[in-house]
């Protein structure tokens, strides 16, 4: 099936019995989609959070109902670990609770982030999508918190399409001296304690992350152009990660859009981080996939109508950014060794070959040639 048919397969349209039609009229109120690669060992603990919420009344079955009013979902992106077994036992566990939905369990065969989370959209029955990943551990409070940005929403922000909060990391050691440095190639960050727009018409344009966000089922379907992304996401499978901010990639389009994307400060969740994360060369293979990644992300920021522009903006961008890349690799020569100025010299390199990063993710070994010549530089 080739890329449009594919993103056919994805878009619900508006017509009556089409899943987006049918999910506008009959909703639950939110779906958690945990997208995952062998997590036998490391979803329990996201499981097992979600089983201590602290729900919100909206979100409990009342008397009329036969369930809860949200759900869980795990989409299985090729596993070949116990993962659809682990999903079987909390399922049969949470029967026991009627707050807790029984969660299901769908495999997805096409290999990446950015497939899985398009399956977890298409297979959703919630209006809202709250988004984890398998190392994403939320607090009691979280769908409580969210519920609520809701509902204060319904009156101050009636075009929310999307809404994310800060991400803490869970740490197994003590971080490196250097850890503040590098945090944001992690995923980690604190935007604040006061909700704010995500705008499109600054300089700088950011949007949160995937982890512990939020994102209206029907902004998505609206506003992300699915046959158009780029980054597929990380391929643990196949051993690359070329794809990367796949997640920025689709929010960066919503913000495009009609709607809204907010940060919403009660918000939160831990990004859980084993001791190899921290490893130098783990942190510079990061930046150099994030740096990768940024020709699809300023395609991204600009939308698809401005799309034509690229073609004359890239070499100004290829010039642009080699001449950041000498600046950067001169000056850092003598430090280049030190984890922060190693990444940062990675992501550089990155963001100056970017325009190639769709090519080379043809030839499976190019990123890994790539990365050892960046780490000898």
């Amino acid at each position: 099936m080739d890329n449009a048919n594919r993103a056919d397969a994805d878009r619900p349209d508006n017509r009556s019995g089409s899943p987006l039609a049918d999910s506008i009229a009959s909703p639950i109120a939110i779906t958690v989609a945990i997208c995952t690669y062998n997590g036998a060992n490391r979803l329990p603990e996201v499981l097992d959070a979600l089983e201590r919420q602290q729900l919100p009344e909206a979100l409990k079955p009342n008397l009329e109902e036969t369930g809860p009013n949200w759900e869980v979902l795990v989409v299985d992106n090729n596993s070949t670990d116990a993962t659809r077994d682990v999903v079987a036992q909390y399922a049969t566990r949470w029967q026991l609770d009627r707050n807790l939905p029984s969660p299901r369990c769908i495999h997805e065969p096409r290999q990446g982030t950015t497939y899985a989370r398009q399956r977890a959209f298409r297979e959703a029955r919630g209006t809202w999508v709250g988004i984890l990943d398998d190392d994403n551990i939320p607090p009691p409070t979280w769908l409580t918190a969210a519920s609520s940005f809701i509902r204060q929403s319904e009156r101050d922000r009636s075009h929310l399409g999307a809404f994310g909060g800060n991400i803490r990391p869970r740490l197994d050691a003590e971080p490196p001296a250097y850890f503040d440095r590098v945090a944001i190639l992690l995923a980690l960050y604190d935007r604040g304690d006061r909700a704010f727009q995500y705008r499109r018409d600054v300089a700088g344009r950011i949007v949160p992350a995937a982890p512990g966000s939020f994102v209206r089922r029907q902004a998505w379907f609206e506003a992300v152009p699915l046959d158009r992304l780029r980054l597929g996401g990380r391929d643990e499978r196949g051993g690359t990660f070329i794809g990367a901010c796949e997640d920025l990639e689709a929010l960066f389009y919503l913000q495009n859009s009609r709607w809204e994307i907010w940060h919403a400060p009660a918000l939160w969740v831990e990004h859980h981080l084993p001791p190899r994360r921290l490893e130098p060369d783990y942190l510079a293979k990061v930046a150099l996939t994030s740096g990768l990644s940024n020709h699809a992300l300023r395609l991204a920021r600009l939308g698809i109508a401005r799309r034509g522009e690229m073609r004359w903006r890239v070499g100004a961008y290829f010039l642009s950014d080699g001449w950041k890349l000498a600046v950067r690799l001169l000056r850092t020569h003598s430090q280049r060794h030190h984890p922060p100025i190693a990444c940062d010299r990675a992501a550089h390199w990155g963001r100056w070959l970017s325009p190639l990063a769709f090519v080379l993710e043809k030839i499976r070994r190019w990123p890994t040639r790539i990365y050892v010549v960046v780490r000898r530089r």
